[in-house]
């Protein structure tokens, strides 16, 4: 029998003859290298704690269910208040800090965190905008389709939470900041694969309060714009720049392959400014090219390319994935030639004379 567990962010299978809750246990600490004397507890992907008692059962009903093991924390192991002490702070380690806060099993935390205000206010931060989600969803219709699919795969498809946002942004529309903020915080919340374990809150790539941005922001943005007529409108058209020839400006023929547009192409962007998944970078970069050509060569917007795509700034591969989509792989392979023995040497005795004395 396969198990498709996970531990602290990291998923595996896990193969098991039977359905025993011990032995179950024991092939989990040995596959995340869990100290054996280590206590762990299971939940399961509504986040409800599962015993040894009902652990065959749940088997028998759902074999395909996404099995999460929390350690408890003792006194020495359990991290500072600081990890959870942000009101919307969502870590990467916050879904099993709260599993655990909440757990009985935690009996040597101390009171006087359990008890502050301050962790019942983050508490109810975030049981708050869960529930205003949920309820959202369970009134909408194709919500309860959504709620479905993640009971049962454990993760979200592309095209579910492009329909998950589209359904809570048809309810916000008109809403606060803050209350866009409740809904990214609520959705991550009750969805916790969506969360984003290496940005500070974990919801900014659904919305981002000080930059507007996020899939949220992107669809109140779009909605806002067809409500207002302005839908065909809105495109920016390029100024008549034309040159002949060669070189940078000439604006040449994009290809059409699998480029995005519209909301798929905003939350494109979106996400890789949140990624550190260097295929889904490169993927996404490819994916937007189209999009990018157009910002370089519309003079009022092309000195925001690396603001807009700043992966550049700190990914290897991707001006030279641009010049192979731009020239063709024959030509863009000069991009990275090096340069013969005597042209380097001339160049390297230039750059080595004092300032002054070089040719104005």
């Amino acid at each position: 029998m396969l198990f498709k567990v996970q531990y602290q962010g990291k998923k595996k299978y896990i193969k098991q003859n039977g359905a025993s809750y011990p032995e179950f246990l024991n092939e989990a600490k040995a596959k995340f290298s869990i100290p054996t004397e280590k206590n762990v507890y299971v939940v399961d992907d509504t986040g409800t704690e599962v015993d040894k008692e009902v652990f065959s059962d749940i088997l028998e009903g759902k074999s395909d269910i996404l099995w999460t093991i929390i350690a408890v924390p003792s006194v020495t192991d359990s991290p500072a208040p600081s990890t959870c002490t942000d009101t919307l702070s969502l870590s990467s380690q916050s879904e099993e800090c709260d599993l655990s806060l909440m757990s009985p099993k935690r009996t040597h935390v101390d009171d006087a965190f359990l008890m502050s205000p301050k962790r019942q206010h983050i508490d109810d931060s975030s049981s708050q905008a869960k529930e205003l989600v949920k309820t959202v969803l369970e009134q909408k219709p194709g919500g309860e389709k959504i709620m479905r699919e993640y009971a049962m795969r454990g993760e979200m498809k592309d095209r579910t939470r492009r329909n998950l946002v589209n359904i809570l942004v048809a309810d916000m529309a008109g809403s606060p900041m803050d209350k866009r903020t409740l809904y990214a915080l609520g959705i991550v919340t009750l969805f916790p694969s969506l969360k984003d374990p290496y940005s500070k809150k974990g919801y900014e790539h659904f919305f981002h309060a000080d930059s507007n941005e996020g899939y949220i922001a992107w669809k109140l943005k779009n909605t806002q714009r067809e409500l207002s007529g302005a839908g065909t409108s809105g495109v920016r058209k390029n100024s008549s720049r034309t040159s002949n020839g060669s070189g940078p400006e000439l604006e040449r023929e994009v290809t059409e392959e699998q480029q995005l547009e519209g909301d798929q192409c905003r939350e494109a962007i979106s996400l890789l400014k949140h990624s550190t998944d260097i295929e889904q970078i490169c993927m996404k970069m490819r994916a937007t090219f189209k999009h990018r050509q157009q910002l370089i060569h519309d003079p009022e917007q092309c000195s925001t390319v690396l603001t807009v795509f700043p992966r550049f700034l700190d990914t290897k591969g991707l001006v030279l994935q641009d010049f192979d989509l731009l020239f063709g792989a024959e030509t863009s392979s000069k991009l990275l030639e090096k340069w013969g023995t005597l042209l380097k040497a001339k160049v390297m005795e230039q750059a080595k004379k004092p300032q002054q004395d070089s040719p104005s």
